[in-house]
């Protein structure tokens, strides 16, 4: 799984980067807390965080260790998410 992420350029330029670990991907839905819209996302899940290093602003911005707990992030709309056509649903 690859994630790509757009970066300022005249004209269509991502960067894109990929990590051989457990990592998950999954279809969401996100509703607005005062006018209840609803819209789909994009989430990678970074199941296993016991290898990273402790000082990640990840760790302190959701008060965990390293292995406490999967680290989860939204795309936002313009980014991209590749991933094998091998993969299997779990």
């Amino acid at each position: 799984m690859v994630g790509c992420h757009p970066v300022p350029y005249p004209y269509a330029v991502y960067y894109c980067h990929g990590q051989v670990s457990d990592n998950r991907l999954f279809e969401i839905s996100l509703e607005g807390q005062e006018d209840r819209q609803r819209i789909e996302a994009v989430a990678i899940c970074h199941m296993d965080t016991s290898q990273w290093d402790p000082r990640h602003v990840s760790f302190r911005v959701l008060g965990i260790e390293p292995g406490a707990a999967p680290v989860c992030h939204v795309f936002p709309q313009d980014n991209l998410v590749w991933v094998s056509s091998h993969s299997s649903a779990t």
